[in-house]
């Protein structure tokens, strides 16, 4: 699978950080407590949203530069880089003007030290994002494994010790001195120079297209965050820490799929630069997700039924938010590969589409979310509602690119159930399961065994399926040979 191939470093660097950003995960919200870790993970937001300061620039870089790649525009490349860069300082001055505002607002003292801070990190984050974005629109993937292994192992390491001594603060801290590193490894690494360029026109052309992505960029942020504030305005800090586990499954679920979709993007794009035929798209961006949708019950219903007994083992003061953590679990079977379907949408400039409804499903959201609460179902409730939204989104992106590529409706009913078929499989052996008394370990056995064999007969009828194992071990060899 040429995703698996040309992204090996990568997904292996991924993994690396994923496990270690779960351990060092484990010793911080133990470390805080329920309370404090909640307060983080509303301070947060403000680095998620803080992301629109570069008000689209960024993300038309993401779309543009593999699409002038696979044009063999170069020199076009090179001054976009330069503006971007020279872009991306400047919009630190938005940040600026946030602290003046916040500083004017009344709130404790403490509340305002804190989105002081988390507002001056913002230019700091975005400029690693850059830098990020440099390597992965060049497909240089061994630059972005380990920008990405500073900022999500090192940047979480540096965070829990120094968590240990200064709290909440020691977060901050961390974050700080993860991005610094990360830019510092990126200037090194980078075989030319950036230089600062203004272009006035080309920044109001890239804005154009850049901010409805950006946009959608900001409404997903909304769409996979409410629930947190929907919890902080009808509950407290503490709840949305019981419910931060759901946070804690989902970074650990989506570290890999987040890596495929990072090399899917400027693939997509680059693909489009050069043949300009949509439907030359529908590979690239069906097949992954027909094998994320087959693997990812392995990983989804061993977290089903081990997180219980894991979450009452190593934080038993989160055991509140267990139930709402398996819920959304079942949820991200369909996010999973939503990401693809967008990028499709921003490849052929469908971004207005892709918001419309991403506003609709955070409408929906909303609704579904606050009226389970008020049937009292607490953070429960706010987790079903995340899950059926979660559901609903995927599919629906789908059925748009569907309709944008020209295929029928019975094409897409057809890929639709080939999709959803391991889910319903899935969900129908963790019910089962779920009732029946054993010890952990049998029962993830017994699941384990039963989804290899629905697996096998599947792949009876989508022979391509067991692709994917063969391609990633002779990858893997190939690597390890040093061809």
């Amino acid at each position: 699978m040429y995703l698996i191939k040309d992204s090996y470093v990568l997904f292996l660097t991924s993994a690396l950080s994923a496990l270690i950003a779960f351990l060092s995960g484990i010793w911080l919200r133990n470390i805080l407590g329920p309370e404090e870790y909640g307060m983080w993970l509303v301070f947060s937001l403000v680095l998620t949203y803080g992301y629109v300061m570069h008000l689209g620039i960024l993300d038309s870089f993401n779309r543009d530069i593999p699409l002038l790649t696979g044009q063999k525009k170069h020199e076009q490349v090179a001054h976009i880089r330069n503006v971007v860069f020279s872009w991306m300082a400047l919009s630190g001055v938005l940040s600026i003007v946030a602290v003046v505002i916040v500083l004017f607002m009344y709130m404790p003292l403490a509340t305002k030290i804190f989105a002081v801070i988390a507002l001056l990190l913002i230019p700091i984050q975005n400029m690693t994002l850059y830098h990020n974005a440099i390597f992965l629109t060049m497909q240089e993937f061994k630059g972005v494994a380990m920008i990405q292994f500073i900022i999500g192992c090192v940047q979480y390491i540096l965070m829990t010790v120094f968590s240990v001594y200064l709290g909440l603060l020691g977060l901050f801290i961390g974050v700080v001195l993860g991005n610094i590193l990360a830019i510092t490894y990126a200037r090194f690494r980078l075989k030319f120079r950036l230089t600062f360029t203004l272009d006035k026109k080309l920044l109001i052309k890239m804005m154009s297209i850049g901010f409805p992505i950006t946009m959608v960029t900001i409404f997903l942020s909304v769409f996979t965050t409410l629930d947190r504030l929907i919890i902080l305005y009808f509950f407290d800090s503490t709840a949305v820490g019981f419910y931060g586990i759901t946070a804690f499954v989902y970074q650990g679920i989506m570290v890999l799929p987040k890596v495929l979709h990072q090399v899917a993007y400027p693939k997509i794009s680059y693909t489009y630069g050069k043949v300009k035929s949509k439907k030359a798209l529908k590979k690239l961006i069906l097949n992954p997700t027909v094998y994320l949708s087959y693997y990812s019950p392995f990983t989804l219903g061993v977290i089903y039924l081990g997180l219980p007994s894991f979450i009452n083992n190593y934080m038993p003061q989160y055991d509140e938010g267990t139930r709402s953590a398996q819920i959304v679990t079942m949820g991200l079977f369909f996010l999973l590969w939503a990401a693809l379907f967008s990028h499709y949408l921003n490849v052929v400039n469908k971004q207005w589409l892709q918001l419309k409804l991403l506003i609709i499903v955070v409408i929906v959201n909303i609704l579904l979310n606050i009226g389970f609460v008020l049937q009292g179902l607490y953070i429960e409730g706010i987790a079903l509602a995340t899950s059926i939204s979660y559901m609903v989104y995927p599919l629906l992106l789908m059925w748009l690119c569907f309709r944008d590529m020209s295929l029928s409706t019975k094409i897409f009913f057809k890929q639709a159930g080939t999709i959803i078929l391991p889910f319903l499989f899935m969900v129908v052996t963790l019910f089962f399961l779920s009732h029946i008394e054993g010890h952990v370990l049998l029962l993830i056995s017994c699941y384990v065994l039963l989804y290899s064999f629905f697996l096998f007969v599947a792949s009876r009828f989508l022979p391509f399926l067991f692709n994917l194992p063969t391609a990633t071990f002779q990858s893997i060899m190939a690597k390890l040979n040093g061809k």
